[in-house]
């Protein structure tokens, strides 16, 4: 019975290594995010492998699970990319980043209009590099130049009692290829702005110190976050599976952070927050500045990082 236990902990270790490698190798840019096309499609082989283990960790013929774990993490990483193109669907475009054809740049603006009050934006897409900031030009409301693959984003613009409303989202095909593509969405910093982003995986680079930024909330998936906040009230919640996440605070603005992450390292006490309770730092004038910044963070796996400029 305890041989059993043994095995049976042997090859969970070794898949968690498995998946820690993985994420290592995405966060280190030597594996691309192809992996994520290998989970969806070949999902299946989870039920096989569970199935195999319940009938040969009793056996002589046990070691074979391990191996076979082994050699499916090694064909996530380095499966070419003609192979995956054999397992092409509808719902999944392998892109060949040799096709100038299939790729291009979607360019568009719209001009600031008098009477706005509040602008909604929401960002949807599959995998990408998403930069955020102001506009360079200040009678626009918003400007947009996003790369793409396969098929032009989808952009919808309304405005409603004063209200704007702008939402982008990436073709629902899933967009997966050797290079990683760029968004960048810059916003005018004359409106009170709420922001909610959903990602899959890429890194985030969000400059929101000339903007107006009342609301954020971020549900994403592997990558890096990089944050800048203004000098203002701000409420942010943020989902994310595995990554690092840098937090830039202005120095006379009150931070409160409560993380919820199952494995990280952070440098809160380090940076100055003090400790109300478990999981939750708040800076020493919270109750006595002007403004104050408000984070919850719920994250897998990673690295949160705090500093004051």
């Amino acid at each position: 019975m305890n041989e059993n236990k043994n095995r049976s902990a042997y090859i969970f270790g070794l898949i968690l290594v498995g998946v820690g490698l993985i994420f290592l190798l995405n966060t280190l840019g030597i594996a691309t995010f192809r992996i994520w096309y290998f989970i969806i499609k070949f999902w299946p082989l989870i039920l096989i492998i569970i199935g195999l283990n319940m009938i040969l960790k009793k056996s002589k013929l046990w070691w074979i699970i391990p191996i076979l774990v082994l050699v499916i993490f090694v064909g996530a990483i380095i499966m070419p990319e003609a192979v995956m193109r054999r397992f092409n669907t509808d719902d999944i475009f392998i892109m060949d980043s040799n096709n100038g054809e299939r790729e291009g740049v979607y360019q568009e603006y719209k001009e600031y209009e008098n009477g706005i009050t509040n602008f909604d934006v929401d960002l949807i897409y599959g995998a990408n590099r998403l930069h955020i900031d102001k506009v360079r030009d200040n009678d626009n409301l918003y400007d947009l130049d996003l790369d793409y693959k396969n098929a032009q984003p989808n952009i919808y613009y309304k405005v409603f009692n004063n209200k704007a409303e702008l939402k982008i989202e990436q073709s629902k095909k899933v967009n997966i290829g050797l290079n990683s593509k760029m968004w960048r969405v810059s916003l005018n910093g004359r409106v009170p702005i709420n922001i909610n982003l959903k990602a899959g995986a890429g890194d985030l680079l969000l400059d929101l110190k000339e903007l107006q930024v009342n609301n954020l909330r971020i549900d994403a998936g592997l990558g890096q976050l990089d944050i800048k906040y203004p000098d203002r009230d701000n409420k942010t919640i943020i989902n994310a599976g595995a990554g690092n996440i840098k937090l830039s605070i202005p120095s006379q603005t009150a931070l409160r952070i409560e993380t919820n992450s199952v494995i990280n390292n952070n440098n809160f006490e380090e940076t100055g927050l003090i400790k109300l309770y478990k999981n939750v730092y708040q800076s020493k004038n919270y109750g006595e500045v002007e403004h104050r910044i408000d984070i919850k963070i719920s994250t897998s796996a990673g690295n949160i990082n705090v500093e004051h400029n």
